[in-house]
């Protein structure tokens, strides 16, 4: 829940001064939105899915900035409130106006009773203890604290030792046994023998917990990893599944491989939403580790995704020959080990072709449907003509189907094969492959093929011409000819957004800022503010057709922003962002480099073979960087192919870009951003 939950503080429930229709949900400050909204959290599976509850309560001040949330022993619930009009920004601008907020019923259910309002650091153990009964979920957390450190200094009295292990074993109120567990815990009286017990549990929380416990110094014992393995292929509960795979994580890596067996064998958690990947992260170091008992573990699995990682990691690991050799064995799951490789040779140029290709090749092509698919799409990455062939006769195809015919083309350019920049000419005639005909011209440098983009250029549509300017922008030769269709004014300047300007003056060098002219971040239009300031006045907003309003930010913001979860990624999404405030809006689009964060700003990439990248960073790993780049999927290089990478100090987004709008334009953009559903 981004928008709801951007920037939030920390998430409490209500306490019981509170109705209890309230207490079931989790509450949260949202800076953006200025109020506390909250929650409804729903079981499923391991764990909880939340979904919206009501917005519990607005503030009426746009610089009300609700931090951090508390409950207090009253039962009140305490807000921060940071109280200023720089929300995501680095400064605070009003270090002095910090405010906390008490929030509470008009009339408070929350109970009285002895001690409530006491000081319970004066309070004794015995009582303290009792306190883990207590309706009041503050006073449990606060003695527990007080029990701890009493703990560290000597043993805790009979008494209260004895409460805590009565409430722990006969309590019929989950929340109180857990409570007395983690008490007795912090206070260092739960020893491994208790806690072993306790995976006998008939309750399946007091057995996750102890789970956690045994594995929090890292150091559990040989015969307590074999309960959890028994545990792994036996109990029926998802949430004790998960612990076990967060334990995963904390034992060592040569004492996982049974217990990691017994949680891939659960087919009926392919769906969940937190077991997949929590025993894959138990499992990621094993595959480097051993990749042929990883893969061992691989086709015993019953979980794809999991089948699926530990796959494309043995390619990461530099194990091509048992990962085939494992694939040739697979009978249920081989298209996942398939996708796997795939994935793991995405963008990888160094592979050369293992040994025992070729015979795993031969079979796979034999048999039918996604697998034989799959290994010409490993054939293709491999460098195999005769995988090519098959990927040009699909692309010649004119009844082909059309995805059949991108994904060829797309495959064919990535391995800049020669014999496609050959059929490029005729590809664009071809409305059905137009746009990635023009997308591959950027894997080839040649002089004709840019020419030819140029010719083509006023028979293009919007979209295919915005993807024409940037092939034109990614090599030497091709930005030379683009500069000199500007120059000329065949392609009108404002064609060219400022960001593949900025790349352009890279790729041409002086050439282009001569034509083009300054290029550089310039500080906040001060005049432009004002002019913009009147013009946005409440009243012309609210006038103005936010319907149309969506449809210009789809076509001047969208291929950059998402809202509402619509649009693209290379900027922030917008949809939490402080879209109430016109100053707020003004000072971004106005003066978008003004103050960046580093997540946005520009990385420009010039490989080995002269193509220029411009975008920012998605990911990077010690062997690949993944950019973000407007109007494409991420861009997946190889670091080996990266000749320079410079970070610039400026955002992509344009700094004129209210300039190409008209008025009525302007305010209907700004209508829209206001929107608040």
């Amino acid at each position: 829940h981004s928008h709801r939950s951007a920037h939030g503080g920390a998430r409490v429930y209500l306490s019981d001064a509170f109705p209890e229709s309230e207490r079931g949900k989790i509450f949260m400050a949202n800076i953006h939105e200025h109020g506390v909204l909250s929650d409804i959290l729903v079981r499923k599976g391991s764990g909880f899915v939340g979904k919206h509850g009501d917005d519990f309560m607005m503030a009426n001040n746009a610089q009300w900035v609700g931090f951090s949330m508390e409950i207090g022993p009253e039962g009140g619930l305490y807000a921060l409130d940071w109280h200023d009009a720089d929300i995501c920004g680095s400064d605070v601008l009003n270090s002095e106006t910090g405010r906390v907020f008490r929030i509470m019923p008009k009339v408070s259910l929350a109970k009285d009773f002895e001690g409530r309002y006491g000081d319970l650091d004066k309070m004794n153990d015995l009582i303290l203890a009792d306190l883990q009964t207590s309706q009041s979920e503050w006073h449990a957390r606060r003695a527990r604290i007080i029990l701890q450190n009493r703990a560290t200094k000597g043993p805790l009295s009979k008494d209260a030792q004895a409460r805590l292990i009565s409430i722990y074993r006969t309590s019929s109120d989950q929340d109180h046994r857990l409570r007395a567990m983690w008490a007795l815990q912090v206070t260092n009286m739960l020893k491994e023998q208790d806690l072993v017990q306790a995976l006998s549990d008939q309750d399946a929380y007091v057995r996750a917990w102890s789970i956690q416990f045994l594995c929090e110094n890292e150091n559990a014992s040989v015969e307590t990893i074999a309960r959890f393995e028994k545990m792994g292929r036996e109990d029926a509960s998802p949430v004790v599944r998960l612990y076990l795979a967060a334990a995963l994580q904390r034992i060592k890596p040569e004492l996982r491989w049974k217990l990691a067996e017994a949680l891939v064998a659960h087919s009926e958690d392919i769906t969940d939403h937190n077991l997949p990947k929590m025993i894959w992260y138990g499992v990621e170091p094993l595959v480097k580790l051993n990749p042929a008992k990883a893969l061992e573990l691989a086709l015993r699995s019953k979980i794809p995704m999991a089948t699926n990682f530990i796959a494309r990691r043995a390619m990461d690991a530099d194990a091509p020959e048992v990962l085939i050799t494992a694939i040739g064995k697979a009978t249920s799951n081989r298209i996942d080990l398939l996708e796997g490789m795939r994935d793991g040779l995405e963008g990888r140029s160094d592979v050369k072709t293992p040994a025992n290709w070729n015979a795993l090749y031969t079979k796979l092509k034999a048999s039918k449907g996604q697998a034989a698919q799959l290994s010409t799409e490993l054939a293709q990455h491999f460098g195999d003509t005769e995988a090519a062939k098959t990927y040009m006769a699909t692309l010649k195809n004119s009844k082909a189907p059309t995805a059949d015919r991108q994904k060829a083309l797309q495959s064919l350019a990535v391995r800049q094969r020669p014999e496609l920049a050959k059929e490029l000419p005729a590809l664009l005639e071809s409305p059905a492959v137009r746009f990635d005909a023009i997308r591959a011209i950027a894997s080839y440098d040649q002089e004709s093929l840019g020419k030819l983009l140029l010719e083509k250029y006023s028979g293009f549509n919007q979209k295919e011409k915005a993807e024409a300017i940037q092939t034109l922008s990614s090599r030497p030769k091709y930005g030379w000819l683009l500069t000199q269709a500007i120059s000329k004014k065949t392609i009108a300047k404002n064609e060219i957004p400022t960001y593949v300007a900025r790349q352009l003056r890279r790729v041409v060098g002086s050439g282009f800022v001569e034509v083009w002219g300054p290029i550089d971040h310039v500080a906040f239009d001060e005049k432009a503010y004002n002019k913009y300031r009147k013009l946005l006045t409440d009243q012309a907003v609210s006038a103005a057709n936010p319907a149309n309003g969506k449809l210009i930010f789809k076509n001047t913001c969208g291929p950059c922003h998402k809202m509402y979860g619509e649009g693209g990624i290379i900027g922030p999404d917008l949809t939490g962002s402080n879209r109430g405030n016109l100053d707020y809006l003004l000072g971004n689009i106005l003066d978008p480099s003004g103050e960046i964060q580093d997540d946005y700003k520009m990385v420009v990439v010039t490989t080995r073979d002269g193509r220029t990248y411009v975008g920012n960073v998605a990911k990077e790993t010690e062997r690949q960087l993944t950019l973000r780049v407007v109007g494409q999927d991420a861009v997946l290089l190889n670091k080996s192919e990266i000749q320079t990478r410079e970070t610039t100090p400026t955002s992509m987004m344009p700094s004129g870009l209210l300039e190409a709008l008209s008025d009525k334009e302007i305010t209907e953009l700004v209508a829209f951003l206001k929107t608040r559903k």
